[in-house]
């Protein structure tokens, strides 16, 4: 069954319907609210608040023509609402998730390890290019779809996705830089060349 099916069984009434897009949707939300929260009650929280909502609008018959872009935007402005507030403005922690430490093969440590690099060069990119890159790349949303989910026009969402791109391609070759840097400053250390 399709989503816009189910949320019309919703309005009128069918809860198992829910249930189905609970089901359907709840890893993917959890995933890009994780991404851009990286605080797994709070993320827990916001997804939570999103199928609320979802339910709400449900109940009042006010639901849109596309599920999968409404469903992002109502997450996305639950994590916009989530870092206006005071008490969440703070660096996001670059400390390792103690689960990665306790795996036992080095392929799922080097794969976690390359994860978490990435999250965290997608986390010094501005807020906008970020829900992009999270939406088309994490989520698989086409550009009208994000343009749809955002409230912006199409061009600004494939612009600010370039740009994005562009920032993240300098955040990463810049980490490059240092861990070479780094590298070979510690070879000339051992072979006492400094």
């Amino acid at each position: 069954m399709k989503d816009e099916d189910l949320l019309r069984e919703l309005v009128i009434g069918c809860e198992s319907a829910l249930e189905s897009l609970i089901h359907r949707y709840h890893q993917p939300l959890y995933g890009y609210v994780y991404r851009m929260t990286m605080n797994e009650q709070t993320t827990a929280d916001i997804v939570q608040d999103t199928f609320m909502n979802l339910y709400r609008h449900a109940q009042y018959g006010r639901v849109p023509e596309q599920l999968k872009p409404w469903i992002y935007k109502i997450a996305t402005n639950l994590c916009k609402d989530y870092w206006k507030k005071a008490s969440t403005r703070h660096e996001i922690p670059w400390a390792r998730d103690s689960e990665l430490f306790e795996m036992q093969t080095i392929h799922i440590m080097d794969h976690q390890i390359e994860r978490q690099w990435m999250l965290e060069s997608l986390n010094q990119l501005h807020l906008d290019h970020r829900i992009i890159i999270y939406l088309r790349f994490y989520q698989d949303l086409s550009y009208e779809q994000i343009s749809e989910t955002l409230e912006i026009p199409l061009n600004t969402v494939k612009s600010r996705l370039f740009r994005g791109l562009k920032q993240l391609e300098a955040v990463i070759d810049s980490d490059q830089y240092i861990e070479e840097r780094n590298t070979r400053k510690s070879s000339l250390q051992r072979r006492g060349g400094l």
